[in-house]
Order: structure tokens, then C-alpha cells, then sequence
């Protein structure tokens, strides 16, 4: 029986919560991170009202809570990712997370599958925690969206209050359910303060932004103290100089070289170029010339290419002239020649279809018909 105090903490942290489900769905709902971070509030909301379900529904209220990890990584993945590959084995370890509880509970709690339909998933539960907090950092320098970054800091707090210790604590029954109760509230405000602050920057396009492509409406941030054309002419100056080549480049590094703040750097390419992941800018320009290189130097080798542009090895160089082009170097090289060829071919077929009349003429000259026969 839950006490009165369990209850009010409850119904505010729903209190919360619900407002901030109505504007995901009503304004984003087309982006997978605002999905799978509305089932995380709800499986939330189940979490804190549990001990007031009816006692023949907490075995499914177990069940869903055990979501809640997997719910967690795929927001994180698809909030802070921007290159989202295939991430096969963590959807695997985030659907048997889930799915081992459900078919534990279908199949009447047999003792034979406790280890892998309850235990395993237990465990798993802590891997895709880490595995979304991972998400979070991965390319936490690279990000150029203030709002993103301001929320990436967010995530770790909720999650270090919230995930972890809701977790922990009710898996090895450590604290009492009101200290959850709290966690889940604090990381509540530290979110949505951040989620509301920067929505619009955070789901646009759906939820993802093209590589290469420039965002319809880059992320405004005040301006008073930037001059931004300065800031864009060092840039660009650096990048005609070829410093994109250089290995290992940094936003950092980059700024120390062109002698601004990281963070006055990281305004110019996201509102003057649109970009939103520094990686991604390096990226476009190295494929940029590696693409014009493949077209007009065909006997250089695409390794060389490579190096040139900056890419330590080839498998990083396929991945991201595919995802730019959608095409391999080498597919995308045989397809420029083969344009050129029959562009050639036309050229020449059209000045020889137009030759004969003057070459008759030239010929009549030189050779006049004898008149005599």
C-alpha cells in the first residue's frame, strides 16, 4: 500500500510530465527521438504509480518498466546521433531487454528460463543505460548546436539521478520508493527545461539532418558580441588553404589555427554554413575535392585520393563518400567517365554529322568530274 506521500510525489511528477507528451506529439511526433523519448515518460508514469495498481497488474507493470532502458538508448541514439548507422546488436540487446520479461511472464515464470528471460535482461538493462549514455558523448566536442550540447549535460545529470539510481535502487531494493519518486522529478525539471528551451532545433527535419545538406533554418544564438562575417572569412581562408586535409582535426585545433573561441567557431559554420556536427562540415569538403579529384585525375589511385584528403584508411573513406554520393569511389569514378566518354562521343558525332556538305565540296574542287565522258 503506497502512502500519502508516494501518492502527491506521483501525481506531480505526472503533472510534469503530461504537458511535455501533449507538445512531442503534437508538434513532433514525426521525429523517432521524440517518440522514443514520449514512451520513456510514460513508462516513467508507469514507474511511479506502480505500488497504486492493482496487484494483479504489477507483474505487466515489471514488464513495461523494463522498457525503460531500451526506450532510453534509442532517444539518446536518435537525439545525439547524426550519423546514424546500423546499430544491429544494441537493437538486439534492446529488444531481448524487453522481450525476455514478456515471454517470462506468457510462459507462467518457468524456473528453467529465469536466467535467460529475467536475469540476462536484468543485466542488459545496465548495458543499454551505458550504451546511451555513450550516445550522449560520443561526439559531444563535434556538436555544433548550443541547445544539443546544453541537453546532451542534461541527460548525463537525469541520468546519473535519475536512470541509474531508479534503477539500481529498485533492482537491489536500496532506497525507498519516494527517493525514486524524487529522482524521477528532479531529472523531470532538469529536461524539460532544456527540452522546451531548444525544440526547435533539437526535432526539426523530422529528427534527423542530412549530411551534407544545409538545415532550412540554422540555430539562432545571440549575436551582439560575434562578428560573424570576420569569423566566416578566417574560416573559409583556413579551408582554402587545405587545413581540412590535416588528420585528426578538431574543432579545437581548428580554432587555435584560425585564432577564434571555440565557441564563436562553432556559431559560424552552424549559422553562416548550416552545418550541425563539425565532423560532418570536415567531411564534406574532403569528399568535395575527392570527388573532383576521381573525376579528372583517373589514373591516380583511390587509396591516394584518400590519404591526400585526410582519411587514415579506406573503410572510413568508402563510408563517408557513400553517404555523401550513395555511391562507392570507385562506382562513382567509372560513372563521371563514362558521362565524359558519351558526352565526347556527342560532341563529335554532331560535328562529323554536319561535315559531309563541305567535304563533297572540298572534294569537287580538287577533283572535278571529267565532262568529257
Amino acid at each position: 500500500m503506497s502512502s500519502p506521500t508516494e501518492l502527491l510525489l506521483a501525481t506531480f511528477a505526472a503533472g510534469l510530465t503530461l504537458p511535455l507528451l501533449l507538445i512531442l506529439w503534437r508538434d513532433y511526433r514525426a521525429a523517432a527521438s521524440a517518440r522514443a523519448l514520449s514512451l520513456l515518460l510514460l513508462i516513467a508514469i508507469v514507474h511511479l504509480f506502480h505500488n497504486q495498481l492493482p496487484s494483479a497488474w504489477h507483474e505487466w507493470a515489471f514488464v513495461a518498466q523494463s522498457a525503460a532502458p531500451a526506450c532510453f538508448w534509442a532517444a539518446c541514439y536518435y537525439a545525439f546521433s547524426d550519423n546514424q548507422g546500423e546499430r544491429r546488436l544494441q537493437w538486439l540487446l534492446a529488444l531481448h531487454s524487453w522481450m525476455g520479461p514478456l515471454l517470462f511472464l506468457l510462459l507462467d515464470q518457468p524456473d528453467a528460463l529465469l536466467v535467460v528471460l529475467k536475469r540476462i535482461p536484468q543485466g542488459l538493462e545496465y548495458v543499454l543505460i551505458l550504451l546511451g549514455v555513450w550516445e550522449v558523448i560520443r561526439h559531444w566536442h563535434s556538436d555544433l548546436l548550443e541547445a544539443r550540447r546544453r541537453l546532451r549535460l542534461a541527460v548525463l545529470l537525469a541520468t546519473g539521478i535519475a536512470v541509474g539510481w531508479s534503477i539500481l535502487s529498485f533492482n537491489l531494493d536500496l532506497a525507498s520508493t519516494e527517493s525514486r519518486q524524487l529522482a524521477i522529478i528532479t531529472a523531470f525539471i532538469v529536461i524539460t527545461a532544456c527540452l522546451l528551451q531548444g525544440r526547435q532545433h533539437l526535432w526539426r527535419n523530422g529528427g534527423k539532418t542530412p549530411a551534407t545538406a544545409l538545415p532550412d533554418t540554422p540555430e539562432t544564438q545571440p549575436t551582439a558580441t560575434i562578428n560573424n562575417d570576420d569569423d566566416l572569412s578566417k574560416l573559409q581562408l583556413a579551408m582554402a588553404d587545405g587545413i581540412y586535409r590535416q588528420e585528426g582535426l578538431t574543432l579545437r585545433s581548428l580554432a587555435q589555427h584560425v585564432c577564434l573561441p571555440e565557441y564563436r567557431l562553432r556559431s559560424a559554420i552552424n549559422q553562416q554554413l548550416g552545418f550541425s556536427n563539425f565532423n560532418e562540415y570536415i567531411n564534406a569538403l574532403r569528399i568535395q575535392e575527392a570527388a573532383q579529384r576521381l573525376q579528372h585525375e583517373p589514373d591516380t589511385p583511390i587509396s591516394n585520393i584518400a590519404l591526400d584528403v585526410g582519411y587514415r584508411s579506406m573503410s572510413s573513406f568508402n563510408r563517408a563518400f557513400r553517404r555523401c554520393h550513395d555511391t562507392t569511389p570507385t562506382e562513382y569514378r567509372q560513372n563521371r567517365l563514362t558521362q565524359s566518354c558519351n558526352s565526347t562521343f556527342a560532341q563529335s558525332s554532331s560535328a562529323t554529322s554536319q561535315s559531309p556538305p563541305a567535304l563533297a565540296s572540298a572534294g569537287f574542287a580538287q577533283h572535278p568530274p571529267d565532262i568529257n565522258h
